[in-house]
């Protein structure tokens, strides 16, 4: 089984022509690197995440660290579902990390809004009045699962509830092995590596930020004036080694569960509004061609404001463009696109309109404890870099790599969107003046 799911899984990897394109430095380095990497393939679903004996007595015998990561991070999730994979998965992991017999540590990577009902995040793990344990035994038990949704209201969704739960049964492992949690906040492109302005994900801010710059996203339920957080995958990616290792070196001396909020906005802060005008100014330098529009924003916190805008600016555009389709014979989807985009919108609205306050007190801890080498191969100090750097990094880097665009196509590019521009204002000041006119000739 392990060659064959090895093959199936790593070859994709191995071709120079593969998309993935994040392994070439590591290639250039170390040309067999694959070699180290073993690959065994599960299912977060299932009872011991479907492993068959062999793969969990290989686990077993040679597991150091688990970094446990897999998450269904969609926030209006199923709440079975998210049960299932959140918390059942997660004590899959502790298990398998309490029966390996070399585990130096663990680390659980929860979100740094797991506790968001609180606007003042603490580095801890905070009480719940719920037993996941009877939860995860009791999952076919309708009044029970009613109960838990009905508690579950306190957390914004379904994703930071069960991230909550799955830090509480963490908590519990200690007594078997060091364990630590690190909660990271909105995760967006890369800053340096595997290569600068590397993303291929389009989940939490990463899709509203790519629907955005791709001119679908013209409106935004948020104040202009809250204070967002939003850390670089690959500073994430260091913290989580870094977490790793400390907590093995201070095993002894730290009988606690240690929780790190790898955070933006305590040391670097940045308002929604600030994000807007870097985020034009490198969009103007890189503007996309394939996009549908030019990327603008008009941001409300007023929901009388807010509905109006994406009626404007989301369905009224939508609904021609699908009566467009149509007439082409093809299959109108904008507005349905939209209707999901609101769901999106509904389900982040606390996010998007609270200025949160996060302790990091142990995050600073842990870059007084790396060595300036381990600075240098693993960064992941927020006050590091300004936005402005940031922005000219990730702009780019999303038309590279998401996109598939070269980035020297800028002329073509904005020659393409003044077009669209023409076409777009065109008929909606046409639309507008028809209805002006309708409206005229009631009121007469």
């Amino acid at each position: 089984q392990f060659s064959s799911v090895r093959h199936q899984l790593l070859q994709p990897l191995l071709t120079p022509s593969s998309h993935f394109q994040i392994f070439e430095r590591l290639a250039k380095k170390n040309p067999n690197y694959q070699e180290r990497i073993r690959v065994i393939e599960g299912d977060l679903e299932k009872p011991n995440f479907d492993l068959c004996p062999e793969s969990m007595d290989y686990l077993k015998e040679h597991t150091h660290v688990i970094l446990h990561i897999a998450a269904t991070v969609k926030f209006d999730e199923e709440m079975i579902k998210a049960i299932t994979i959140n918390l059942a998965g997660t004590r899959t992991a502790l298990e398998i990390g309490r029966q390996s017999k070399n585990l130096q540590s663990f680390v659980y990577v929860s979100t740094a809004y797991s506790n968001s009902y609180d606007e003042h995040i603490q580095e801890r793990v905070y009480p719940i009045d719920c037993n996941p344990e009877k939860i995860l035994a009791n999952l076919d038990d309708e009044k029970l699962i009613q109960d838990v949704i009905q508690y579950s209201l306190k957390w914004p969704n379904t994703y930071t509830f069960t991230k909550a739960m799955a830090e509480a049964l963490a908590l519990e492992y200690r007594q078997h092995f060091p364990v630590a949690i690190l909660r990271p906040s909105c995760v967006m492109a890369s800053l340096n590596e595997p290569l600068p302005g590397w993303c291929d994900s389009i989940y939490g801010s990463n899709g509203t930020f790519i629907g955005w710059y791709y001119g679908l996203i013209r409106t935004s339920h948020i104040d202009p004036e809250v204070t967002i957080d939003t850390v670089p995958v690959d500073y994430v990616s260091n913290a989580i080694i870094a977490v790793g290792w400390k907590t093995y070196m201070e095993r002894a001396q730290e009988p606690e569960v240690l929780v790190y909020n790898c955070v933006s906005s305590t040391d670097n802060p940045l308002t929604f509004d600030e994000r807007r005008r870097e985020c034009e100014k490198a969009c103007k330098k890189h503007p996309l061609l394939t996009g549908i529009y030019k990327p603008i924003t008009f941001a409300s916190s007023n929901e009388i404001m807010f509905r109006l805008y994406s009626l404007v600016l989301h369905y009224l555009p939508a609904y021609i463009m699908d009566m467009a389709l149509r007439f082409r014979g093809e299959k109108p989807r904008l507005v349905d696109t939209y209707v999901k985009i609101d769901k999106v919108v509904a389900s982040v609205r606390k996010f998007s309109n609270t200025t949160y306050l996060f302790d990091n007190q142990n995050m600073k801890d842990l870059y007084l404890a790396m060595s300036p080498v381990d600075h240098q191969q693993y960064p992941c100090d927020n006050r590091n870099y300004s936005w402005r750097l940031y922005f000219e990094v990730a702009v780019p880097g999303l038309k590279k790599y998401f996109f598939k665009e070269d980035l020297n196509n800028v002329k073509r590019a904005r020659q393409a969107m003044r077009k669209k521009e023409l076409i777009v204002n065109t008929t909606l000041f046409l639309i507008v003046g028809l209805m002006l006119l309708q409206l005229y000739y009631l009121l007469r």
